[in-house]
């Protein structure tokens, strides 16, 4: 078929389709049998362009006009006729899903606006258009994609009206590894919108700033924040997405700005109404009474109210941010691991959903980390870091560099030599090196704290306690180390061991001070969850009790500590206690109860997956002599009865 007749066919079919759905009322109605059938016999179907992966009429026709293509039509009237059904198509493939066919609908709708593009009868058109592509593109990390359509909007709208384009640029910025420049970004739009953000967060500042809040705040009562009803203008709701894309950034780089952010935008939520898109602010605030201010009962009560909210709340981009913030900064003080790794694995689902890309897999890097903690097998754990880290490679660097660093932890306890999850950077990052090296020239400190805490709990686990104290020291030397997250609980509780242990060795009595404080921290905390923290702070006792020599009160908390970990599930702190009473058994020469309680720890240790640990212990304390001989002791005692 000639181009020219091709083109009209697609005309015919696409009009005559649009005709029966709402596209417009313009269309005309024709009989349309006899062209689609010369059109398809032709085979110039195949065009691979043609995309209609949501099967609608809606879709088919956009695409026959896409097929035809913007310079068929001479007039400018229809070129804005369908640029508006590409809009149309492209919102109903995202809501879909369809994010790669949606980002096809929006380009087809900027490319049949052509030089109408920004015209005062177009501007609005254009507008949704272009943060249309802006956002598919975000949902399929096209970085570059994003920020030529953002930035497209920016360079031609008024500046109120650039907000959404703002928010997913300084998103981008962000997961592109430049938090820096993404947080200065995000606080010049913010005094742009007149908000009062301070030029330099002092600690004194940041208090002042947060008992304003809470004093604004306690004119209302619970249900009349979780359940605010007041409509809220589109403005603020481009607001809050802004807020919530800086504050992300924020907390990347731990930057000081982050409670004043979250204070700011608790009040102008309160002032101008809350909404969905403002549930990520309170959700910060209440992680900043548990970090700043160590209230964790009015962390509690504002995590209730973010929660309230969320849960009238609809499945979209921003609530998916404020599920992944509660759920893994705040809520998890509160309760099980699993049932934070279970919220974990349905925020990653649902943020694929809705296309937040970013959320989806920093969910599943924080669901790695809460299943490690909780002590699942590791060979379950590192199937599941191979299922998710190609993935994350492509849309989430950070997200890819976090887990990869955590699956070389699961290998190297397991004892797997062969793996090597640097492989999925495919050459541009080789090892832990070379994402220190890249973090640290670019002030990436969440990643540089992240580099030392792994070595500090590899080392921990293999009982290098010297090489654990030095990685512990730098880790704990930037802010971010500082900020509340699951990697701080379970730091604080091996140090106490280490510190008890390093005193006990000789090492001086400072070790001894510093072991009683992290004792007193997980104190404070077993009374937010006990399953979590019950059987943490019973073995801190114990080896506390045993640096003060008091040896009946150190049994018994040994032994207690192994059976409130083994109730709770948690088969790696069972082992862990095991050992840490084998060696004190040792040191006070009860020898054979020793043996045993390594054996046990041993036993744990294999279960849990971790090989090369366990054959280690096996090694350390020659517990293939101490088997022969706790059997002979149990054949001699046999026979003498």
């Amino acid at each position: 078929i000639p181009v020219k007749e091709r083109q009209q066919l697609h005309s015919d079919i696409g009009i005559s389709l649009g005709s029966k759905t709402s596209l417009d009322v313009s269309c005309e109605h024709k009989t349309i049998d006899a062209a689609i059938e010369q059109l398809y016999l032709s085979d110039v179907s195949d065009n691979e362009d043609s995309v209609t992966d949501v099967s609608s009429l809606v879709s088919i026709a956009t695409s026959q006009i896409n097929n035809a293509g913007p310079e068929f039509f001479a007039d400018r009237t229809q070129h804005t006729r369908f640029a508006s059904w590409n809009l149309r198509a492209g919102k109903d493939a995202a809501e879909h899903s369809s994010f790669r066919a949606a980002l096809h609908y929006y380009k087809h709708g900027i490319a049949f606006l052509g030089d109408a593009l920004w015209l005062e009868d177009t501007y609005e058109l254009c507008l949704k258009l272009y943060e249309g592509a802006s956002f598919s593109s975000s949902a399929l990390g096209e970085i570059s994609q994003i920020s030529m359509y953002a930035n497209g909007i920016i360079n031609n709208v008024k500046f109120e009206d650039s907000l959404v384009a703002e928010h997913l640029l300084i998103g981008s910025i962000s997961v592109s590894g430049q938090c820096k420049e993404a947080v200065a970004r995000g606080l010049a739009v913010l005094r742009q919108l007149k908000f009062d953000i301070p030029a330099t967060p002092s600690p004194m500042v940041v208090m002042q700033t947060m008992n304003q809040t809470e004093r604004e705040a306690s004119v209302y009562n619970f249900s009349q924040i979780a359940d605010f009803q007041r409509r809220v203008d589109p403005k603020t709701r481009n607001v809050m997405k802004l807020v919530d894309a800086i504050s992300a950034a924020c907390y990347q780089i731990a930057s000081p700005f982050l409670p004043l952010v979250a204070c700011v935008t608790v009040r102008f939520s309160l002032q101008n109404g809350v909404c969905e898109e403002s549930i990520s602010a309170f959700v910060i605030f209440a992680y900043f009474q548990v970090f700043l201010k160590q209230s964790f009962d009015q962390g509690r009560h504002w995590a209730n109210i973010a929660k309230n909210m969320l849960e009238k709340a609809s499945a979209e981009g921003p609530v998916t941010r404020a599920r992944f913030l509660l759920f893994s900064f705040v809520n998890f003080w509160y309760v099980p691991l699993q049932e934070s790794s279970n919220h974990m694995q349905k925020i990653h689902d649902l943020s694929l959903k809705v296309g937040d890309i970013e959320s989806a897999y920093m969910a599943q890097c924080l669901r790695f980390k809460f299943l490690f903690f909780q002590g699942e097998r590791l060979s379950s754990l590192s199937h599941s870091a191979d299922t998710y880290l190609q993935s994350m490679a492509r849309f989430s660097i950070g997200s890819a560099k976090f887990t990869a660093l955590d699956k070389e932890m699961v290998d190297v306890l397991a004892g797997n030599k062969s793996s090597n999850p640097y492989a999925i950077f495919n050459g541009k990052i080789c090892n832990k090196e070379s994402i220190l090296a890249d973090a640290q020239s670019k002030m990436h400190f969440q990643i540089v704290e992240g580099v030392h805490l792994q070595n500090f709990f590899v080392s921990f686990w293999m009982g290098d306690y010297d090489e654990a104290v030095k990685a512990s020291d730098i880790a704990m030397s930037f802010p971010s180390a500082k900020m509340p997250k699951v990697q701080l609980v379970y730091h604080i509780f091996y140090r106490g061991i280490v510190a008890f242990h390093l005193y006990r060795d000789g090492e001086g009595e400072k070790w001894l001070n510093e072991g009683n404080d992290m004792q007193d921290q997980v104190e404070v905390w077993v009374k937010n969850s006990k399953p979590i923290f019950e059987n943490k702070l019973i073995l801190l006792e114990a080896e506390h009790y045993a640096s003060m020599c008091n040896v009946v009160a150190a049994k018994e908390s040994y032994e207690l500590s192994i059976k409130v970990a083994r109730d709770n599930g948690y088969i790696h702190e069972e082992g862990l206690a095991y050992e840490c009473m084998g060696k004190y058994l040792t040191s006070i020469v009860e020898v054979r109860d020793a043996e045993r309680c390594f054996m046990s720890a041993h036993k744990c240790y294999m279960q849990w997956g971790a090989v090369a640990k366990a054959d280690k212990l096996w090694k350390d304390w020659d517990l293939s002599s101490s088997t022969e001989c706790i059997e002979i002791s149990t054949i001699k005692h046999k026979r003498d009865e």
